[in-house]
């Protein structure tokens, strides 16, 4: 049945998407596209769009066909079963396994790239050697649509002229010379890039007349404020971020000087903004911080040790599913993508929740009240961080956005600490080490180590019970060590070589030497460990 549909559906699913682009062309009729009561038809018509793309794929992308045969798939969808069944059983593709492979044009459609339209961008490089991801008119178009909506529904609620200062980085990379390309046209803008200098003359000299919308990395936007040259509670500011998660005493702490602080989750290897936080979804995940409950009830929290980013969605445009693994996989359902990519695999630990299935929760638990804030049914996604980007423990696994999240929840230490690293490591004995690095925030005050070290331990245990119950069990002389190091020296001197922070080293036999690795304070064993009582 589904093969004598699919030339009709095929048809169908074009002439909607040429309503769609006239609709989508301003931010006002594009709002309509996301209002509530249509939520189950987004969904079929997203998986109807995946089957467009996949057909098209496996037919104009010659990287795509020999991916395919590699997983012993044909170029058509299974028969028999649901159509989401059918793209399930499509084979993962990720960074290593597909993209690495095959160069840029093999996994273009029809093996060449347009002469004309095309954007080249590249991710930062963390995993390595940066990588190109080339972007076409309808996909810059898709984004640039997208951005301007969400914006638009900002920017109605300021009493000031906007004024965005794009503090992403500029350059080859992704995330700001698409935000610069996509807001200019509709605001005032200076794409200024991560610094702070800059940002601080600019306010200076166009004065508190506008309401500045600051774009940029969360630590960015905390060092930001933290710098006492302007008194920030003279201007008027609302912020967004991007590039990792933030616990929700570093939005309290950003808050302080601006009147929002929402979140949007996108890649290199994917597209930007292809989820946002929206004030409903920030207060569940408020919800879930305070409520252990709820949390274990919606999330993987207890599991990941971890409290989620949680964002808003459109299945129209990404389908989004989990592995076995608990891995995010997305498939852009935009069928005339250059370099489509299908199931794609970015290693983000991740899942989806519809609000069919959260409000019986929500109503059960006495927390209705969460969903007044609630302007539209679009799916959750619930974000946990990369699944690459954590270290093992005597059995337990770390992973940066933990201590993230306790270095916030221990009083004082997110005013004293910049960011932080984990390093895991071999000693001379053979034994494998954990080392966590704070640096310490420039020209900061000296820090007790011990008393910064008990904190973070305390705080890490209560929100991580396999990490407490590796401390309890680990051997003599493997406990994990803590250690603050003055801004920019020892793991943290090269600090600034590269677009983003790095939270993880692993590091090869005496490695450590080289890097001035301290035993700073050790983990104590006997720290009460009580599960689930770590705010956010």
């Amino acid at each position: 049945m589904r093969g004598l549909l699919k030339y009709p559906a095929f048809a169908g699913i074009a002439a909607l998407d040429a309503v769609i682009r006239v609709l989508a062309r301003k931010p006002t009729t594009h709002r309509l596209l996301l209002g509530p009561g249509i939520e189950p038809l987004r969904w079929w018509l997203g998986r109807a769009r995946a089957w467009r793309t996949f057909h098209v794929a496996s037919r104009r992308v010659p990287a795509y066909r020999a991916f395919l045969a590699e997983a012993g798939h044909g170029p058509d969808l299974a028969k028999g079963g649901s159509l989401a069944d059918a793209l399930g059983a499509l084979p993962e593709m990720d960074k290593a396994g597909y993209i690495a492979r095959w160069t840029v044009v093999e996994r273009s459609l029809d093996g060449r790239l347009p002469r004309r339209g095309v954007v080249v961008d590249e991710s930062s490089g963390s995993s390595g050697v940066p990588t190109s991801w080339v972007r076409g008119p309808d996909e810059r178009l898709a984004t640039r649509q997208l951005l301007q909506m969400g914006y638009s529904r900002t920017s109605r609620t300021l009493t000031k002229q906007p004024f965005v200062l794009n503090c992403f980085s500029l350059g080859a990379w992704a995330t700001g010379m698409n935000i610069s390309a996509s807001l200019t046209e509709i605001t005032m803008m200076k794409s200024i890039g991560p610094d702070r200098d800059k940002v601080v003359q600019t306010m200076r000299e166009f004065g508190p007349g506008f309401t500045y919308v600051i774009l940029g990395y969360p630590p960015f936007l905390k060092a930001l404020f933290e710098d006492d040259r302007l008194d920030w509670s003279g201007y008027d500011i609302v912020t967004a971020f991007g590039g990792e998660g933030i616990s929700e005493r570093m939005r309290a702490i950003i808050g302080k000087n601006a009147a929002a602080v929402f979140g949007s989750y996108g890649a290199s290897d994917l597209e930007i903004n292809i989820a946002i936080e929206t004030d409903f979804s920030v207060q569940l995940r408020q919800a879930i911080a305070a409520s252990p409950e709820l949390a274990a009830r919606i999330t993987k929290r207890d599991e990941y040790g971890v409290l989620p980013m949680v964002f808003q969605f459109n299945p129209f445009d990404y389908l989004m599913e989990s592995n076995e693994a608990g891995e995010l996989l997305v498939t852009i359902t935009r069928g005339s993508n250059i370099n489509p990519r299908i199931r794609y695999n970015i290693h983000d630990r991740g899942h989806t929740l519809r609000l069919r299935d959260l409000d019986p929760v929500l109503d059960e638990l006495g927390l209705s009240e969460v969903t007044r804030a609630r302007i539209t049914d679009l799916p959750l996604l619930f974000l946990y961080g990369r699944s690459d980007m954590s270290v093992d423990f005597n059995g337990a696994v770390v992973a940066p956005d933990t201590v993230r999240d306790a270095i916030y929840d221990a009083p004082g230490l997110a005013d004293a600490i910049e960011n932080h690293r984990l390093v895991s490591y071999e000693d001379a004995r053979g034994d494998r080490q954990l080392h966590i690095a704070l640096q310490r925030i420039e020209r900061g005050p000296e820090v007790d180590e011990a008393a910064v070290g008990a904190l973070l331990f305390a705080a890490m245990r209560r929100a991580n019970g396999d990490f407490s119950n590796a401390i309890r069990t680990s051997p003599d002389g493997t406990l994990p060590t803590i250690a603050v190091y003055p801004y920019r020296t020892g793991p943290f001197a090269n600090d600034g070589a590269k677009l983003k922070n790095e939270y993880v080293w692993m590091l090869d036999t005496g490695e450590h030497e080289a890097w001035g690795l301290r035993a700073g304070f050790t983990a104590p064993r006997h720290v009460a460990a009580t599960r689930g009582t770590a705010a956010g």
